[in-house]
């Protein structure tokens, strides 16, 4: 017998229809926490947060709330890079398009997610900055702010409008860290241009994660970034100074040490497929995050999309009327799917790279990304083609997929 946290509008359980108490019970063929694999676990919840997870054994009149005998449990997906999805888009800056972001990503397993903003006037951003603290409504979380710039590299502008581009200035950065009551979790910088170690240090003063991306920059400039304080760094390989044997640049850097975290976009257009699994077996399994990078086009036909300029998209590619890529059309579930099935990727790796570490990156690793006793019951439940049955967010079931895929 079990109540769910959802249930406090007087809404019966939708794992086993009880209205009386507060906890229940998950059962499955695999749970992956995702440090360790349980076969035929149980995971108990109550008010939302994970109070056991164990092995399958009867115990007396135990009742289990719902067995999912041939699925996989994993923890909430959690993209740290998302401009959009459905339609619109974060610099949309209305509650309206964050609403329907965040009911639209539970539909593939994000049950949490950094909104990412594009470089454009300051007021631009400091508007979506508050539209994204306004959004309260439930399904997937915003944990806090990206800013994708604008203290990025004129020479490494890649989708960027190259005229809204700004100097690296603490007193600007400031401004946008007040607007979003100091929600901001994640920042790309381009470590060469003046001003920018000054501003990497304070971010990561502040407890920002600082990533270095849109970028020119030499080995020794990189270097400098990462010495003040840059971690992560932005959609490896794309807009960044290209590798060279005799100056592996931005890419020979962060490629080398083994504290930096990289982002992949594993939709095979970004990133090729040989690269990609180069890259997860070069770097240390726990500073690889898979992110989307994902555009309002995702989930959307092809077709022409408008943001502050026009984007094509054909066969799921966006691009700029140049050929430049913009962002992608890619979902975390494929993103997953792409790694385990097309690279052989081991399917606990790949799960790591979009819970565990990302939760990491952004130092939200004491309340999510992880299957454990005391963290939020963010869990997501896969069948065996790793398709999305199930989402639940804080022990509510906000998607049920009710016609699974058959194949991969």
């Amino acid at each position: 017998m079990c109540k769910e946290i959802w249930a406090r509008q007087s809404t019966a359980c939708r794992f086993c229809g009880d209205d009386q108490l507060r906890s229940f019970s998950l059962s499955a063929n695999e749970i992956l926490t995702p440090y360790k694999k349980i076969k035929n676990g149980v995971i108990t919840i109550e008010n939302g947060i994970i109070t056991e997870v164990r092995e399958h054994r009867e115990r007396g009149n135990e009742k289990i709330s719902s067995d999912f005998s041939e699925s996989i449990i994993v923890p909430g997906f959690i993209d740290v890079h998302i401009h959009g999805i459905a339609g619109v888009d974060v610099m949309d800056a209305t509650v309206g398009s964050m609403d329907k972001m965040r009911k639209s990503l539970v539909n593939h397993g994000v049950t949490a997610f950094c909104p990412t903003s594009d470089t454009a006037p300051l007021d631009h951003i400091k508007n979506a900055l508050k539209t994204i603290n306004a959004s309260k409504k439930s399904n997937a979380r915003a944990l806090g702010a990206h800013l994708e710039g604008p203290f990025l590299s004129p020479e490494k502008p890649g989708a960027m409008i190259a005229e809204d581009l700004r100097t690296p200035s603490i007193d600007e950065f400031d401004e946008l860290w007040d607007t979003s009551k100091k929600s901001i979790k994640l920042i790309t910088i381009a470590p060469e241009v003046p001003g920018a170690i000054e501003l990497i240090k304070h971010a990561s003063s502040l407890g920002v994660t600082v990533s270095l991306g849109h970028s020119n920059a030499t080995y020794e400039e990189t270097l400098a970034g990462i010495r003040a304080g840059a971690s992560h760094a932005t959609h490896l390989f794309n807009a960044m100074r290209a590798y060279h044997h005799r100056e592996p640049g931005i890419l020979g850097a962060v490629l080398e040490n083994p504290k930096v975290s990289v982002e992949l976009i594993v939709d095979f257009v970004h990133v090729h497929p040989s690269i990609t699994r180069l890259v997860c077996k070069l770097k240390p399994k726990d500073k690889v995050i898979l992110v989307t990078d994902a555009i309002r086009a995702t989930d959307m036909p092809d077709g022409v999309f408008k943001n502050r300029h026009e984007l094509h998209v054909k066969n799921g590619e966006a691009r700029l009327p140049d050929g430049t890529l913009a962002g992608s059309t890619l979902t975390l579930d494929k993103a997953l799917r792409n790694l385990v099935f097309k690279l052989g990727i081991p399917l606990k790796d790949a799960v790591t790279m979009m819970t565990a570490n990302p939760a990491k990156d952004i130092r939200v690793d004491d309340e999510i990304g992880s299957i454990e006793v005391g963290k939020r019951a963010d869990l997501v439940i896969l069948d065996k083609n790793l398709n999305v049955m199930k989402t639940i967010v804080g022990g509510e079931i906000v998607f049920e997929n009710l016609k699974p895929k058959r194949s991969r």
